[in-house]
């Protein structure tokens, strides 16, 4: 007679030790559920185990990672659980493998020792290293193009994506420096299914096109759009893996989507929607869903940004007295003046010019000294495009340039000549 055994149920590994290796992170979600997407193996190199974080937990599609847990295909979405502090707060970041490297920083879960190091280092510069792909930060308004940049306590940077269609990123658009480290962690941007060969296991990337008016990217990750514009955004997917289809965040009005049939388009892998002549109302999030379930946002703000009015300044001429968003100011000087300050401005989609606007200046160069057995035509004072003449003295020959102009910087071009003896054979 057969008897079969009874089962039996063990406790699970949860809280238990978790021996991994950590190489990245993500954005700081606080409270709230740990929710997971697998991505799902698109062909790159599988990534090796995360490392640990000291006092925290790490999930995958929400159960605990164990210990021979070795391999995690491209796209694996891995998230770390910091264990709750006594002040019952939780913090959640997130990494994505991506071909074979780990997409993000990690986040720490020693609270006490970062409020420790705030109040020794309250006032502590940050270094911010402009080095991460794809990504691009502003400091008061301004890109961030150096490399390497020191920034005083407190300061606020803002980042976002290159292209807000053709990357994601992960992690927060804003930071501050607080006791000489910057808080949260670094953002990143990852490619969409445009720089992986379509495929149907990354999200979709959107293509912006439009008409009659101009559109920009925001610092903080927005489409700016300006009233009237006809907007056309292109979700890419094969079509013959099925339609993708449009959620918009509000019913303001129904949005024309399909395959696009434009000249020049390509109507096997373009699937649009537009937005004709753009008002405030047509203003919110809208998702590309993907018949894979992928998505991709774009938030757009419909608004009528301009900058200040171009003052009027004594020798300075301006190409246009436009002030709409995207508009491109070029100066010029005219009576020879020089000018001083940058020679083009843009409006940017934060309503201020890129730069201050330049001023005419006359610019003067001292008078030059005659070279040794040489004389100089014409006397001073010279400005800026001004011209001068050298001669050599009888039985002298000239050795370099016969004439120097005097530039924008007060300096006089070139070097002066010398005069030589001339050797009569």
């Amino acid at each position: 007679e057969l008897e079969p055994k009874v089962p039996t149920c063990s406790p699970s590994s949860v809280g238990g030790k978790v021996e991994t290796q950590y190489l990245g992170g993500s954005d700081i979600v606080k409270g709230g559920e740990i929710t997971v997407i697998q991505y799902g193996n698109s062909g790159g190199n599988a990534c090796g185990p995360p490392a640990k974080v000291r006092g925290s937990l790490i999930y995958r599609n929400g159960h605990p990672i164990v210990d021979d847990e070795n391999n995690f295909p491209d796209g694996s979405e891995v998230t770390f659980n910091c264990i709750e502090s006594i002040m019952g707060e939780k913090t959640t970041w997130k990494i994505i493998c991506e071909d074979g490297s780990w997409i993000g920083r990690s986040l720490n879960c020693d609270t006490d020792d970062i409020a420790g190091t705030q109040i020794i280092n309250n006032n502590s510069t940050c270094i911010f290293r402009n080095q991460e792909p794809n990504v691009i930060s502003f400091f008061n308004d301004q890109q961030i193009r150096e490399e390497v940049v020191e920034f005083p306590a407190g300061a606020i940077l803002i980042s976002r994506c290159v292209d807000i269609g053709k990357f994601a990123m992960i992690g927060p658009n804003k930071r501050r420096c607080m006791g000489g480290e910057w808080d949260g962690v670094k953002p990143a941007c990852f490619g969409l299914n445009q720089a992986n060969d379509y495929s149907m296991e990354k999200p979709p990337t959107i293509l912006f096109r439009h008409q009659l008016g101009p559109i920009a990217q925001s610092n903080e990750g927005k489409l700016i759009v300006y009233p009237g514009t006809i907007l056309h955004m292109e979700c890419l997917w094969i079509r013959r893996f099925g339609n993708p289809k449009w959620t918009i965040s509000h019913d303001y009005r129904k949005y024309p989507e399909g395959w696009s049939t434009d000249p020049g388009r390509d109507p096997q892998l373009e699937y649009r929607l537009s937005i004709f002549h753009a008002s405030k109302d047509d203003s919110g999030l809208f998702t590309c869903v993907t018949p894979a379930r992928y998505t991709h946002s774009v938030e757009i703000e419909v608004k009528a940004i301009h900058c200040p009015v171009v003052p009027q300044r004594r020798g300075l001429t301006v190409n246009t007295q436009s002030t709409k968003m995207n508009t491109r100011l070029k100066f010029s000087c005219i009576n020879g003046n020089a000018l001083i300050g940058a020679p083009e401005v843009v409006c940017l989609p934060s309503g201020n010019w890129s730069s201050p606007f330049p001023i005419c200046e006359k610019v003067h160069c001292d008078n030059p000294n005659a070279p040794e057995n040489g004389y100089i035509q014409g006397t001073g004072p010279y400005k800026a495009g001004d011209v001068v003449q050298i001669n050599c003295n009888p039985d002298y020959m000239m050795e370099g340039q016969p004439i120097i102009a005097c530039q924008e910087n007060s300096r006089w071009s070139g070097k002066m000549p010398k005069c030589k003896l001339s050797i009569i054979p």
